[in-house]
């Protein structure tokens, strides 16, 4: 009798696992359900700007922010933010690139003005990514006969892979770019949660990737960066980032072709390199795009 106990304890305590580890797997490629809002708008900032608003492949309607530049410009920048965040997170911090550039910023799925739909942390959103670009050359061609990226934490993952896989992009800012998919949410449960990787993160993993009906490993940044073929990429980091460390963005770095990049920021965390940096952050952005775009 005690070893049938013991059996049906393991037995039920397995089961426990499996039904916490898939419910976990809602948070990889789920969006939260109180999605974060808009606090910043072009307006506020005084700038001039177009609302755009356009659909995926997935039948999502997604909205974006086109702002033109103080002078007639055939280069746009296409911005592209980070997981959990939305467009008005990073326009203050790189609207001054408007003096050269037209710069578009739009919400992914799930996030800030845009329809819902299911997230992934970087594969779904390819697609957004996509739909946004051909959005522009739809719309305004003469806008963005040349086109640069900057993405931010998960968005730069996206940014990486569209620049690897678009001719029309010129090149790629990634800052707080993870470095496998994997590894990013086994670090994320760790210090969020402090979930082991094993069991409960390894089967939410495994059930994430059946409900994506694809594994999202394939498309990390380690894969992707080094096809951007010699198109420039600037890896930016925090060296006190955490999720996305200043090792992985070296990881990245050796991987990466050259013309390459990279600029490890003292004392700044994750996504927080703008408000560490302060004007130092403007100008190696300007030099950057300036050079390259």
């Amino acid at each position: 009798m005690t070893i049938l106990i013991i059996i049906l304890s393991i037995i039920l305590i397995a089961l426990l696992m499996v039904f916490i580890a898939y419910k976990e797997s809602d948070k990889i490629i789920l969006r939260n359900t109180k999605r974060s809002q808009i606090t910043v708008f072009p307006d506020q900032l005084k700038l001039e700007f177009e609302r755009v608003i356009f659909k995926n492949s997935d039948g999502i309607t997604l909205k974006g922010w086109f702002i033109p530049s103080e002078q007639e410009s055939s280069k746009t920048i296409v911005f592209m933010h980070g997981w959990g965040m939305n467009k008005g997170t990073i326009l203050q911090n790189t609207a001054f690139l408007r003096r050269k550039y037209n710069l578009f910023y739009f919400d992914f799925r799930g996030s800030g003005e845009s329809g819902e739909g299911l997230s992934s942390i970087g594969y779904l959103e390819i697609r957004d990514a996509k739909a946004a670009i051909e959005k522009l050359i739809e719309t305004r061609p003469d806008a963005c006969k040349e086109i640069g990226l900057y993405g931010l934490s998960m968005g730069a993952a996206v940014a990486i892979y569209e620049g690897s896989h678009n001719d029309l992009v010129k090149c790629v800012v990634a800052e707080g770019c993870y470095y496998s998919y994997e590894k990013v949410v086994a670090r994320w449960a760790r210090l969020h949660k402090h979930t082991p990787y094993f069991p409960l993160v390894a089967l939410a993993l495994y059930f994430a990737k059946k409900r994506l009906g694809m594994d999202p490993e394939d498309f990390s940044p380690k894969y992707n960066i080094e096809k951007l073929n010699g198109k420039p990429v600037f890896i930016i980091n925090g060296a006190d980032d955490t999720l996305s460390p200043r090792h992985d963005a070296r990881k990245l770095y050796r991987r990466a072709k050259e013309p390459k990049q990279i600029w490890i920021v003292p004392n700044a965390t994750h996504t927080e390199v703008a408000d560490v940096a302060g004007q130092q952050y403007k100008n190696r952005l300007n030099e950057f795009y300036d050079k390259y775009l």
